[in-house]
């Protein structure tokens, strides 16, 4: 499969607002298991995974002299030991905290630049024999979707591992020199401008066409969008609520779970999706949670995913675009709340803006990185809440012989106190609650307040 050298505009965004370590960006995926997987099962696995997806044996080499975007090149030194590692976990806990706690702490620290940007570790010898495979990946190689597809190589469907196909021939490495660079740079500059002005003159000239035959449409259609943009690109840098203000670089992570049809019920009962119904738990949680604190909070801000993917789109790469809106934890009544969040979800996704964030990230990857850093963070570090919704296997994978009992994704909080990820596995939908202890004070009082809003929502009739 052919991957463009170069990252795209998005996937640069996000790896080079890491010169502020609060945006870091690492998507952490648990699964859990109900016995030790077949060590040589797994390896066999992991090196066909990265042989058929070359960006998982190629590493970020960025020229910091360029505003060019840094260019995937196969590791020279790519050691599968590295980025595969065995451990035996914590038996004196439940199996599940043992393996958050060593997920917590494998999500806090930062990747070698140096080294392609993902690792796994398999954990062993847990409470009741239990085991778990923990990934952790750098959001610049691929989204949550994608990340699901390339991990489709480390499952089965059925106990006894399937033999793997053929794998294909180790891409040989092909570094460049400093002239080779400049050069390569060079010439993305003059592209990455070219089809930055030609996007955006097309986009212009789109609204002209159609202006020719529908004026008042396209006029009020033109005036929508431009206030769309302005929203965009609007610095949100205090978030809504009073009480989770502070930023660190650490988190805490727990996990909860609901029957997945019954969450779908639930959803056709309010004449509604599950995604909104998600954002509803959520929202009457924050809503509890800020109560009992002493703190009322009438709305806040979310960032939530809008997944562009397509069957056509390979594994690595982004194909999302973020989109901000408010959210409001009143009214107390379910169903009023759900009524609210409906058309608000529904504008989210369908903002015209949306389309544009192509153009805004080509443009922002040619400034210069500290500027890119400081707009990023200007429209991420107000953020309250991120929520994200991905969807997982409908039936029981197995790896390496082990049956995987949940499947949990722990999306990066990027500037927000919270990102709550919902996956649906196996008849159940997992929502794994990356908090950070700065600015939640009491995590376990916020999964409580989250248990509650999913147990309230499950409960419509």
């Amino acid at each position: 499969m052919h991957l463009d050298p170069r990252m795209g505009a998005f996937d640069a965004v996000m790896f080079g607002v890491e010169g502020d370590p609060l945006l870091r960006s690492v998507i952490i995926l648990v699964a859990m298991l109900d016995r030790c997987p077949d060590r040589t099962v797994i390896d066999d696995r992991v090196d066909h995974m990265t042989r058929r997806i070359p960006r998982l044996r190629q590493r970020a080499v960025g020229n910091p002299l360029s505003p060019a975007p840094p260019r995937w090149e196969t590791d020279p030194n790519f050691d599968p030991t590295f980025h595969l590692r065995w451990r035996r976990g914590d038996d004196s806990c439940s199996a599940v905290d043992a393996v958050l706690a060593y997920a917590e702490r494998m999500s806090e620290a930062d990747f070698d630049h140096a080294r392609p940007l993902w690792e796994v570790a398999i954990l062993t010898d847990l409470a009741d024999d239990a085991a778990a495979f923990v990934l952790k990946i750098h959001h610049s190689i691929t989204d949550g979707v994608g990340g699901m597809a390339m991990a489709a190589d480390m499952f089965d469907l059925q106990r006894e591992p399937a033999s793997s196909p053929p794998s294909p021939d180790v891409p040989p490495p092909a570094p460049l020199g400093m002239v080779g660079r400049i050069g390569q740079d060079i010439g993305f500059e003059t592209r990455a401008a070219r089809d930055t002005v030609v996007a955006a003159a097309g986009f212009v000239l789109a609204i002209a066409r159609d202006g020719l035959t529908h004026p008042v449409r396209t006029v009020t259609s033109a005036a929508t969008t431009t206030t769309a943009m302005i929203r965009m690109l609007e610095p949100q840098s205090t978030p809504r609520s009073e009480l989770m203000t502070k930023r660190s670089l650490s988190s805490s992570f727990s996990i909860l779970d609901v029957p997945l049809d019954e969450l779908r019920r639930a959803a056709t009962v309010a004449d509604t999706t599950i995604n909104v119904c998600f954002v509803a738990a959520v929202a009457g949680a924050v809503r509890r949670h800020h109560q009992r604190l002493g703190h009322p909070l009438p709305e806040f801000r979310v960032n939530m995913p809008i997944s562009l993917r397509t069957d056509a789109d390979a594994e690595g790469g982004n194909q999302w675009v973020p989109a901000r809106f408010i959210v409001p934890t009143e009214p107390d009544d379910l169903r009023s709340r759900i009524r609210r969040l409906d058309p608000i979800l529904h504008k989210a996704r369908t903002d015209p803006a949306l389309h544009l964030s192509t153009i805004v990230y080509q443009l922002l990857t040619l400034l210069p990185r500290q500027v890119t850093t400081s707009v990023a963070g200007s429209l991420m570090k107000g953020v309250d809440v991120a929520a994200t919704n991905v969807p997982g296997p409908p039936i029981p994978v197995f790896t390496g012989g082990a049956e995987v009992t949940a499947l949990v994704p722990f999306a990066p909080k990027g500037g927000a106190a919270v990102n709550v990820a919902l996956m649906s596995y196996a008849g159940r939908a997992y929502l794994g609650i990356n908090c950070d202890p700065a600015a939640v004070i009491d995590p376990e009082l916020l999964t409580d307040c989250i248990r509650e809003g999913l147990a309230e929502v499950v409960a419509l009739h």
